[in-house]
């Protein structure tokens, strides 16, 4: 997760005492050559995920594949993606790729059943309730940026929903596609674990284009 974060405003810098007055030391172009590798691993991983996003519309399972590399990139507990919000008569379709110890019928590059309680009820019941719909397309937020800790776990959503199925922060992006259709895409951790910092948010924001576009596309194959 760290090697592909940072690739994110990477820039390598020369460290003071790998400089020798007349000329570059070995020690220096050791210490380059290793940063080099290092930004080729993680210029491969990103475009390696990249890659997997689109993919995604053309597998048997939608993102099958895609969502456990993001779940693992973020270091997040569970990851959705929406692609068509429940109604009235609609189950909707949503994606979830969880941690594999947190799901013990779930492989490690698997998607979660879709009859999961907590999926069938977020869907039947909280869907409505969700404070984090409806964000400004192509925009990074994270939960607290819309409700501080104190308001959201004096929330419905957080006492009937959040809490019992133990997640509290919450990473997200809306794509929209230009016929119209809208994903949603979330990334969420126990409430145990750190907000989702800078580099994790900068991911985000540098994968959101490509989202965009496989969207795009699986809304035309679909």
């Amino acid at each position: 997760m760290d090697k592909l974060l940072s690739t994110i405003n990477y820039s390598p810098c020369m460290q003071t005492e790998d400089l020798t007055v007349g000329g570059t030391s070995n020690t220096t172009s050791s210490t380059l050559g290793k940063r080099d590798l290092r930004q080729q691993s993680m210029d491969k991983d990103l475009n390696n995920l990249i890659g997997l996003i689109y993919q995604g519309p053309l597998e048997s399972q939608p993102w099958q594949s895609a969502l456990p590399a993001l779940r693992r990139a973020l270091d997040a507990q569970v990851v959705s993606l929406v692609l068509r919000p429940p109604t009235a008569g609609d189950e909707g379709v949503i994606l979830n790729s969880l941690r594999p110890d947190a799901k013990k019928s779930q492989g490690a590059d698997g998607l979660a059943d879709p009859d999961d309680w907590e999926l069938k009820i977020y869907r039947e019941e909280f869907f409505a309730l969700d404070p984090f719909l409806n964000l400004p397309p192509g925009q990074v937020i994270a939960l607290e940026d819309i409700l501080n800790d104190t308001e959201l776990i004096a929330s419905d959503y957080y006492l009937h929903y959040l809490k019992p199925i133990g997640l509290f922060r919450i990473l997200g992006v809306d794509a929209v596609e230009p016929g119209g259709m809208l994903a949603r895409l979330r990334f969420s951790r126990r409430r145990s674990e750190p907000r989702f910092n800078n580099r994790q948010r900068a991911l985000l924001e540098t994968i959101t284009p490509h989202l965009q576009r496989a969207i795009q596309i699986y809304a035309q194959l679909n």
